[in-house]
């Protein structure tokens, strides 16, 4: 009924055409909030009349746990996944379900179980206020700027390109170094986010770098979809007083014309730290993510 495989980097130009506009803006409907973290979820997918299925494992159970369809007749498609899951013998439970998602699946399964997982939610931002920072709410974002200018004025910006690739690199894998850390979680990240520069074109990610003296000290790479500009991976060097404001604003500069409106930083998980520095700058909402357990 589905045939589902591995999920591989040769299935990004094959499965991009199902990761279109999503009214709730979560990190989990694009190319990067899927192929990064695969391998850490042991992600597989199939195709079946129009619509793409995903299926992860929970990483310490081994749990099955599905994503909502995507694209085709959704309605169809979660029933088609429910009637594999009997066959398959286990229940379905699907992840990150979004809040716009969740209706049409309570429609048909209205006794569902749905657990909120506030450590998932992802922290969105005007695209405006992360440009511009205005007010005094952005105050603290704006000294740290002003530092970095005054400490480092002959500082740069510049896309990532085929032409600074190889120095972005070297940045990076300074930064992986200097940075190990013994989680999981954090290692995954600083995997997928070499594979993502080792594969470029492949990804079609915008990217940006600051440079202090021809030497590149913060960088960050994204995807933009529709109206909102996704943030997978940003890193910066502390050594140089406020590189990380400096790289949020100047990737947000770049990245976000016409029609992107927003900024998704995706979620904080469950790190204190990571949250008091993504509530630093001001969200504009959290988008809520749910799992939902359907019995047999």
């Amino acid at each position: 009924m589905l045939n589902f495989q591995p999920l591989t980097l040769q299935e990004i130009d094959l499965l991009r055409p199902y990761f279109r506009c999503h009214p709730s803006r979560i990190c989990d409907s694009t190319i990067g909030g899927t192929f990064l973290w695969r391998d850490y979820f042991r992600t597989e997918y199939a195709v079946a009349d129009g619509s793409l299925y995903l299926r992860s494992r929970m990483p310490e159970s081994g749990e099955y746990i599905y994503s909502v369809p995507m694209d085709g007749d959704v309605p169809a498609a979660l029933r088609r996944l429910a009637a594999f899951c009997r066959e398959e013998g286990h229940s379905l439970t699907l992840s990150t379900v979004s809040k716009e998602d969740l209706p049409a699946v309570q429609a048909i399964w209205p006794q569902a179980k749905v657990e909120t997982t506030p450590e998932w939610a992802d922290y969105l931002y005007l695209a405006e206020d992360i440009k511009e920072l205005p007010g005094k709410k952005y105050a603290t974002q704006r000294n740290h700027i002003s530092k970095f200018n005054r400490l480092y004025p002959e500082w740069s910006y510049e896309p990532i390109t085929v032409d600074n690739l190889s120095a972005v690199q070297e940045f990076f894998n300074w930064f992986a170094e200097v940075n190990e850390k013994d989680s999981e979680t954090y290692r995954q990240d600083e995997l997928k986010a070499a594979e993502v520069l080792e594969n470029f074109a492949l990804y079609g990610f915008l990217g940006g770098a600051i440079r202090v003296e021809g030497q590149v000290v913060a960088m960050a790479l994204g995807e933009v979809l529709c109206d909102t500009l996704y943030v997978h991976i940003e890193k910066a060097d502390i050594r140089y007083h406020g590189a990380y404001q400096m790289i949020v604003r100047e990737f947000a500069r770049y990245a976000c014309g016409e029609g992107v409106s927003y900024v998704n930083r995706e979620d904080d998980a469950g790190d204190e730290g990571l949250r008091k520095s993504k509530l630093a700058w001001r969200p504009c909402g959290l988008l809520d993510k749910y799992l939902v357990h359907m019995d047999d």
